[in-house]
């Protein structure tokens, strides 16, 4: 057999030059890559085009980090596009946001959720900076923002290019969940309406996994005020039903503003079955009790001595009977004023949470 010939060997494959270039420019043509990723996908799959574009575009489906498995060994590839590329480059450090890439699920997750009050244009710029160093310095991998609005996006997007962004709306101010692409893989979106809203409030509902561990991931701002209180629980049940309606096997972690007080959890007959509330869980601390707390949060000001504190901000969890998300950790976050500032990240504190998936 001469040197442009075919040959089989003892692993797999291997086309004659002429061949293995038809194969990679194929390659290259369908998916718009270059020659070095369509060989890494061709030369690990015995040069077989179409289970390399299989691969290709399954990896590209799921998004961020793609463990591959149908070669000789399991591969990690990395699906970001030319901005994230970019960011990352710029970075001091770009090993921290690959250093929980690995073929192994990580076996923890952390989850922030946060009102960061983008209706309020005081300090609006700065307020969010801080937001940004916070999710940078905490490294969450799901994350739950409240009150954000167009301009404050973009600049979550352009500072923070690790994180996929999912919105619940476009104009005014939304919901908007993000997803750390090197841990937590996408796998669709809706949003659920609430019907009778007249604040423009929904439920931003993400569906993900790490792994094995399977997440439904929902996000809500409710009616706010007392007055409003009918509506809210109208939301609520209508955000239960989705939690109760979800497969045992999936994991279904539900936060937010929620504006909810005690009494109306109590009207709509508490929780659904096995759904826990985190703080609760976490052991009830006094001092992550309230998350809207003008007694010291001074952002929004109170004549006279009356300073409401509230718990409105809240993370619910129903684990799987699977692989389960289970709760560790619960804390509060924007805690300390803005250096120079006198006011703080937003008018509610951030909710923080760890969990084991196990």
């Amino acid at each position: 057999m001469n040197e442009a010939s075919s040959s089989q060997s003892e692993d797999g494959y291997v086309p004659n030059a002429k061949e293995a270039a038809d194969l990679v420019s194929k390659f290259a043509e369908v998916t718009g890559t270059d020659t070095a990723c369509a060989q890494f996908y061709l030369q690990d799959r015995d040069w077989n085009l179409q289970r390399s574009l299989d691969a290709y575009f399954g990896a590209k489906k799921s998004g961020g980090v793609h463990v591959l498995t149908d070669g000789d060994e399991p591969q990690i590839v990395f699906n970001i596009n030319k901005d994230v590329a970019n960011k990352l480059s710029e970075a001091e450090d770009v090993a921290k946001f690959l250093e929980t890439a690995t073929t192994k699920p990580p076996s923890e997750f952390r989850m922030i959720s946060w009102n960061i009050d983008g209706l309020d244009d005081r300090n609006l710029k700065m307020r969010t900076k801080s937001v940004v160093k916070i999710l940078q310095s905490q490294r969450p991998d799901i994350v739950f923002l409240q009150e954000v609005v167009p301009k404050t996006l973009d600049y979550l997007e352009n500072n923070l290019p690790e994180y996929k962004f999912i919105a619940g709306d476009e104009d005014g101010y939304f919901t908007v969940t993000m997803l750390n692409m090197f841990t937590i893989h996408y796998d669709s979106h809706d949003i659920i309406s609430f019907p009778q809203t007249t604040m423009g409030r929904n439920l931003l509902k993400v569906e993900a996994h790490m792994g094995p561990l399977k997440l439904k991931l929902l996000n809500t701002h409710m009616e706010s005020t007392g007055e409003f209180a009918d509506e809210r629980m109208n939301q609520l049940n209508i955000t239960f039903r989705e939690i109760s309606g979800t497969d045992k096997s999936v994991n279904v972690i539900m936060g937010g503003d929620l504006n909810m007080r005690d009494k109306e959890l109590a009207n709509v007959g508490g929780l659904p079955d096995r759904t826990y509330d985190v703080w609760e869980a976490c052991g009830s601390r006094k001092e992550c009790q309230w998350t809207w707390d003008t007694m010291r949060n001074t952002n929004k000001e109170f004549p006279g001595q009356f300073k409401p504190r509230c718990r409105f901000d809240r993370i619910f969890v129903r684990p799987a009977m699977s692989t389960s998300a289970v709760p560790k950790f619960f804390g509060l976050i924007g805690l300390q004023k803005i250096s120079g500032y006198q006011c703080f990240p937003s008018d509610h504190w951030g909710l923080l949470a760890d969990f084991d998936a196990k």
